[in-house]
């Protein structure tokens, strides 16, 4: 579907809603009267209770005109209750009904902005103005909207109001992140078609006294919709007053005509189908609603929530047909608990009604926990020494040895266990052997490498944990850094005067080979008459070249440094002196490459970084000599890539495109909200001919440009302009499928639409 705010939708699968899904849909109904409940526990709770008893997830406000929005009292009521539907009762959607955008601007918008919980928030902006209605245009609309506003006090005169106002609306939602909604009846199929090109949902009226023609009701007025392309969210908007389905719902369930309606349009063989995504129903109003609650959810325990570490109880919900727990995913009747947390079910009764209980709170924190023992050194030593063994924290403590104090001092060989109790619940801790007869283990020296030592190399030599260290040679650290040959021990202390000896680390220093040297031949300078040097290293069993080049020669055709490193068989190495090779003239270095941060194509107050490749120098086609530059402006950019003097090579351009979308506030004044507005293609995505709509107040010269994602343009057309609305048409049907910007460009204005191409 288009819509003229830089949304896009591809074009969904084929929706087939049953009766199995209809618990995934939104389930929504008019909510009146707020002065008269709006404060009170009991009739809140009435409300939402027999909101979640029978499966609704959407409430819309119907008369917001009762609260007095300059009353912190008031709002925070209202917030109140709001955040309790969400949080308590499943409600996911909270809408305003509003007749004009001011209301929106000067009451929705501040009070959403005054609200620090998203919780307490509105997320839907519902437009009720039935321009369609003769009667509802001069009783309702015509003194307080239209004549005052310079508008006719007819149809037409009412159509044009709601559609400027609509679209305002529209606007404040996209800037707000909030859903715009529109209630119709019975416009004809040209406002259909436009309405449907920027609302984000349509509340199709469905009135009738039984659900035995509801869909056949509403059949050609969802085709008015599909006839734009793309995919247009509907919802079917039923009434229960006394007129309508009121006296029929005494007798049949709230989802019955939703249940009607969706497995007609899953029966629909024609092809609009694709582009209607029905999303669920929505009653007005609750005021006419049989009180009834068709689905209940409770939760029961085996036993007490709060239970010691190990142990654990069983929730089981109420009887319905299906379950649904909160945390885990499981659908069984019961599930058992043995982790702290709050768990929820949802319960879907045999008419596929479904409702979420309230919480429960686990906690398997009897703080009961298995206690660990910590030794202040090694638990094996040598006769007369001690080791300290402390528990964990608890409440109180019982050793095997029968202290009960949290640290106990051992001095004799045997076996440790402690006991601790927290509140009600208590654990043992695995047991802790103690060796109060020998000395320490021997100690075992490890080396981080090979003990035949290199020239220059070091190598750390580390003994096995102990209380206490000294190495042969004076060293009381466990670990010691040796560069030299020579025979290496430690002693391991556990006491004092309790050691035990290690055995002998022999290290011996190997012979590296000599300095590499380097000879060139007669001459080391490059010039026409002598373009290339070769270089040789003197013997050895392996050669690497600062070139890469693992040869004994190398052949050097390029001024520069040059070394070779040397290995000797007994794997030690050696590194030469530089070589330098010189030359007559400008040797350019390589043609440099230009990486981008992001994208080419940015919007206004975005930029992008580009990168050059590393070289001895730069000049940026923008005068700049950095590696790197930031730009935020329309333009195609080169840099100029040195090695020293004058010597450089240019690399290939890249293009940055920069467009003014209509995401976010645009600060350009030269720019107008309105001109954004009316900037369209269609269809969205597209896969043969692409229509492109604009109005235009004055002739002039623009350009529309189409542009891969990358910057690239790819066809373009130039054109003056007639007043009013200009319609063009461009083939793309030889792209290649992906994403596309449209870009219209006039003087300095430049609007831009996100395209898909299929």
């Amino acid at each position: 579907m288009n819509r003229n705010k830089t949304r896009f939708f591809l074009l969904s699968a084929l929706m087939i809603i049953s009766l199995t899904t209809l618990g995934q849909n939104i389930r929504g109904f008019y909510l009146q009267d707020v002065g008269d409940w709006l404060g009170s526990s009991t009739k809140e709770n009435e409300i939402l209770q027999y909101a979640q008893g029978n499966g609704f997830n959407y409430i819309l406000f119907y008369d917001l005109g009762d609260i007095n929005w300059n009353s912190s009292t008031e709002k925070n009521q209202l917030g109140a209750f709001i955040k309790k539907a969400r949080t308590q009762y499943g409600i996911n959607e909270i809408g305003a009904v509003i007749e004009y955008a001011g209301y929106a601007s000067q009451k929705i918008i501040p009070y959403n902005n005054s609200r620090s919980s998203s919780s307490e928030k509105f997320d839907v902006i519902n437009l009720e103005f039935e321009f369609w209605v003769s009667s509802s245009i001069s009783s309702s609309y015509c003194s307080k909207f239209l004549s005052s506003a310079g508008y006719s006090c007819d149809k037409a005169g009412a159509w044009q109001f709601a559609w400027k106002e609509f679209k305002a609306i529209d606007d404040i939602c996209a800037a707000n992140s909030l859903i715009s909604e529109f209630y119709l009846g019975w416009p004809d199929k040209a406002q259909m078609q436009q309405i449907a090109s920027r609302a984000d949902r349509i509340l199709l009226s469905a009135y009738r006294p039984t659900d035995s023609d509801i869909y056949a009701f509403s059949v050609q007025r969802m085709k008015d919709i599909a006839s734009i392309g793309g995919t247009t969210k509907v919802l079917t908007l039923l009434s229960s007053e006394s007129s309508f389905m009121g006296p029929w719902l005494n007798t049949h369930p709230q989802s019955r005509p939703y249940q009607t309606f969706s497995n007609a349009f899953s029966s629909e063989t024609s092809s609009f189908k694709q582009n209607i995504n029905l999303q669920g129903y929505h009653w007005f109003t609750y005021k006419h609603m049989p009180k009834t609650i068709s689905a209940t959810a409770t939760i029961t325990a085996s036993g007490p929530l709060t239970f010691c570490p190990g142990a654990n109880i069983t929730l089981t919900a109420n009887s319905g047909s299906a379950y649904l727990w909160n945390p885990g995913g499981q659908t069984t009747r019961s599930i058992t608990v043995s982790n702290s947390g709050s768990y929820t079910v949802k319960v879907t009764n045999s008419s596929g009604t479904s409702v979420v209980s309230s919480p429960v709170v686990v906690s398997n924190n009897g703080t009961g926990t298995t206690p660990t023992i910590t030794s202040s050194g090694p638990i094996s030593f040598c006769p007369g020494a001690n080791v300290t063994l402390s528990s964990s924290n608890a409440s109180s403590y019982l050793w095997s040895t029968g202290a009960t104090t949290q640290s106990i001092i051992v001095t004799i060989s045997g076996s440790y266990k402690v006991t601790t109790t927290n509140g009600n619940c208590s654990g043992t801790s695995a047991a802790v052997i103690v060796d109060a007869v020998s000395g320490p283990p021997n100690p075992v020296i490890t080396a981080n490498g090979s003990i035949n030592v290199c020239p220059g190399t070091i190598l750390t030599l580390t003994s096995t944990p102990a209380n206490g260290y000294l190495w042969s040679n004076g060293s009381t650290t466990r670990s010691i850094v040796v560069a030299a040959a020579g025979n290496y021990s430690v002693r391991a202390y556990s006491g004092p005067s309790c050691y035990a000896q290690s055995d002998i680390k022999t290290v011996s220093l190997l012979e590296g080979p000599a300095k590499p040297l380097i000879s060139a031949g007669s001459s080391v300078i490059l010039s026409v008459n002598n373009p290339s040097v070769v270089l040789t290293s003197s013997s050895a069993n392996a050669y690497l070249w600062s070139t890469g080049s693992v040869t004994r020669s190398i052949t050097a055709t390029t001024e520069g440094g040059y070394r070779v490193t040397v290995t000797g068989t007994n794997g030690c190495k050696a590194t030469s002196n530089e070589v330098a090779v010189l030359a007559n003239g400008c040797t350019p270095p390589p043609s440099p490459t230009i990486t981008l941060s992001g994208p080419s194509v940015i919007t206004t107050g975005q930029s992008v970084v580009l990168t050059a490749n590393i070289s001895g120098g730069y000049l940026w086609s923008t005068g700049a000599t950095t590696r790197s530059i930031a730009v935020s402006s329309n333009g195609s950019y080169t840099v100029r890539s040195y090695n020293k003097g004058g010597c450089f090579s240019t690399s290939l351009p890249v293009n940055v495109t920069v467009v003014l979308t209509r995401q976010g506030n645009s600060s350009n004044a030269d720019v107008s909200k309105e001109q954004l507005n009316q900037f369209n293609v269609y269809p969205n995505p597209v896969k043969d001919q692409l229509n492109i709509d604009f109005d235009q107040t004055e002739s002039k010269n623009i350009t529309i440009q189409l542009i891969d994602i990358v910057g690239r343009e790819i066809q373009r057309l130039e054109l003056t302009t007639v007043i009013g609305k200009n319609s063009i048409q461009m083939d793309v049907s030889a792209f290649s499928k992906g994403i596309y910007f449209a870009i219209l460009k006039s003087d300095n204005q430049s609007q831009a639409i996100k395209l898909v191409v299929e």
